[in-house]
């Protein structure tokens, strides 16, 4: 897309004069009498055929203003005693107005007469059916308006880029204008009675095929804006809900006019044959995606995970990958890895990292973009971790490739009691709209089915769809070590939510009942928490039978697994799908693990089974340990059960998931004609 800005020669080239009838609507509610006639009288001077007039509940010094404007040639009144909206107004204004070209300007004079007729003249020379002003495209320019106003207009126009695929830069200027079939191809379609009226007509001119070409603005804020932030946004994001639905149902048009491309002799090959052959061959190259993910040597965070999908990506003959990594003082910042390359491009708590990844991304490398998300991946502060989030619907919004985002944990399964203190409600409510965020990827993906009824219900942008976590297939499963002695794995890495006091206290009740029992605490500190490993170890490190071993390097990871009897997970909450439960089925091991409604959904709802024991209660767990003991039966039903669920998702056909995604998300990107800034 392109700005509209003339140059001499061009205007030179074209009419000096408008050559079809112009109708402007005008909506007014509460503007001052003086402020929309004096626009009124200099919209006639300009030449204007036809002005609208549309007021909304006037008082009677609005009813004595009419009244005069209405005695001029060529103004037409539409006055409700109700409240309308400026939805409703322009719906009234537009139904009623005779134009060749029309469009509608917002009645309290931010936007200048000489703006608006550029506008017009886009229309009307034919440089493009819908023109629409902008305030933030080219050498345009926004006068008087508050750093809020302005911070809210940014994170809108990323959410309405992302429900809707219109490829413009400020959905909500009051300025626009169009030919007389754009408003008949879309006025049935148009339900908005609000602020969102802009947006939705754009998107359904989008959805019918209408180019529509940005016209950059100068706009000055008067200062006397209706809009109620406290009531109006949240109208705004339920109305961008609506629309979002709405065009799931309306069919891709290709009108006369619109954005369609006819056969014509450039797009022939010399031998005759066209483009798309061209393109069938470009069709057996592989794609190449950018999987931006944390990666070893990195710990925690979904390094592994981002690790064993490059390799199922990699292991592909229709698909390449370059691994997007954070930074570490431990590995080269480019490192070939035989089957993929590591490009490791980003840090934690850095705004500077986030643009360096995005300039990577815009580098056209790459055919497609895969985020492995946490929701604490990009920083330790909220600001960070709010940026970082961002990133995938940004990409969306200013790439033409498809970005399909992997979520791993949601803010909604951390039970109330034990989310942390600090956590209050302005930090909930950013968590929050940082998900909305990432939901306006391409596509979304969750790795498990609850979380994307949760997602579905409790978001409404956003269409989420579970692809299962996929398991990492090391050894051959199911076979537990039944002699003793008996020894229990706790994995991972360790913070507060992860109850390792109540462990040992259980511990030394199993050692009670099985005296040469083994207690393996397996993995280094979180990385949000750093030094509790190193603490832990201080206090319980010379307990009987307790080993504490620190990270777990690869090579080391089968025998670690490989002689565990029983893996515990005494989680008191789990914010996504257990990493440690899919090794568990990998290696074909039970698991005893605390019951709460997270860990249920983070570890036997993605398949598999395990033995559930009451939260915090050191009895409570060691009796569900030595129970599992002492019945080998129900050990190896739990093991075997483990590994069947190990081999029923393997990472390989998660991937399968991920590039049919990415696939039909890369259609449809092309269909849309790309997100062109």
């Amino acid at each position: 897309m392109t700005d509209d800005t003339h140059t001499d020669e061009t205007a030179a080239a074209q009419p000096t004069e408008h050559t079809t009838d112009r109708s402007v609507v005008v909506p007014v509610y509460r503007e001052r009498p003086d402020v929309w006639t004096g626009l009124v009288e200099r919209l006639l001077t300009a030449g204007w055929d036809e002005v609208v007039v549309c007021l909304d509940a006037p008082d009677d010094d609005a009813r004595r203003a009419a009244e005069r404007v209405a005695t001029h040639d060529g103004v037409a009144l539409a006055v409700s005693d109700e409240r309308r909206g400026k939805g409703g107004a322009l719906r009234a204004g537009l139904a009623v107005a005779d134009g060749d070209v029309l469009g509608y300007v917002d009645a309290d004079g931010a936007v200048a007469v000489e703006a608006l007729d550029r506008l017009y003249r886009t229309v009307e020379w034919g440089t493009a059916p819908v023109a629409a002003g902008s305030r933030d495209a080219g050498d345009a320019d926004r006068e008087g308006q508050s750093l809020l106003r302005r911070a809210l207009g940014c994170g809108y126009r990323l959410l309405a880029r992302g429900a809707t695929g219109v490829p413009v830069t400020d959905f909500q200027c009051g300025a626009k204008a169009f030919r007389r079939e754009v408003w008949t191809a879309v006025a049935d379609d148009i339900d908005e009675t609000g602020f969102a009226f802009d947006t939705e007509l754009l998107a359904l001119a989008h959805r019918r095929g209408f180019e529509i070409r940005e016209v950059p603005i100068a706009w000055n804020d008067p200062g006397e804006s209706d809009v109620d932030v406290g009531t109006d946004v949240p109208a705004l994001l339920r109305s961008l809900a609506r629309i979002r639905g709405t065009l799931r149902e309306t069919p891709r048009a290709m009108p006369d006019g619109g954005a369609g491309v006819a056969a014509d002799p450039e797009h022939t090959n010399a031998d005759g044959g066209d483009e798309a052959d061209e393109a069938d061959d470009a069709d057996d190259d592989p794609m190449h995606v950018a999987l931006v993910t944390s990666h070893p040597p990195n710990r925690g965070h979904l390094a592994e995970y981002g690790e064993e999908l490059a390799r199922s990506y990699a292991a592909r003959d229709d698909t390449e990958v370059t691994v997007l990594a954070r930074r570490t003082d431990r590995a080269p910042n480019v490192e070939d890895r035989g089957d993929y390359e590591v490009r490791r491009v980003w840090e934690r708590d850095s705004a500077r990292s986030a643009w360096r990844l995005l300039r990577e991304l815009r580098s056209d490398k790459y055919d497609a973009v895969q985020f492995n998300l946490h929701m604490t991946y990009f920083g330790t502060t909220n600001a960070y971790r709010f940026l970082g989030l961002a990133l995938p619907p940004l990409c969306r919004a200013t790439l033409d490739v498809p970005v399909v985002t992997t979520l791993h944990d949601l803010l909604e399964i951390v039970e109330d009691d034990h989310v942390d203190d600090t956590v209050g409600t302005l930090e909930r409510v950013g968590a929050r709209a940082a998900t909305q965020l990432v939901l306006l990827s391409d596509a979304t993906t969750v790795t498990a089915a609850e979380y994307r009824d949760i997602v579905a219900e409790r978001y409404p942008l956003g269409d989420p769809v579970h692809v299962p976590h996929g398991t990492f297939k090391r050894a051959d499963g199911g076979t537990v070590p039944l002699d003793p002695p008996l020894r229990l794995l706790v994995f991972g890495f360790l913070g507060p939510t992860k109850d390792i006091e109540t462990t040992v206290r259980a511990f030394r009740q199993v050692r009670q009942a099985v005296p040469d029992a083994e207690l393996v605490i397996a993995g280094g500190s979180h990385p949000d928490y750093p030094g509790h490993r190193e603490e832990l170890e201080s206090r319980f490190g010379e307990e009987p039978g307790v080993e504490f071993t620190g990270y777990v390097e690869e090579d080391e990871l089968d025998d670690v697994w490989g002689s565990a009897t029983a893996v515990l997970m005494p989680y008191h909450t789990c914010t996504g799908v257990s990493g440690v439960f899919q090794l568990a089925k990998s290696y074909g091991k039970p698991v005893v693990a605390f019951e709460n409604e997270g860990m249920r959904t983070s570890t036997v709802e993605t398949g598999g089974d395990a033995a559930f024991v009451n939260p915090g209660s050191a009895t409570s767990l060691a009796d569900g340990i030595v129970d599992l003991w002492e019945d080998r039966e129900r050990l190896r039903d739990i093991a075997h059960t483990n590994a069947a669920a190990g081999d029923a998702v393997s990472m390989a056909e998660t991937t399968d998931q991920f590039v049919d995604l990415l696939t039909a998300s890369s259609t449809a990107v092309a269909t849309d004609g790309g997100e062109e800034a």
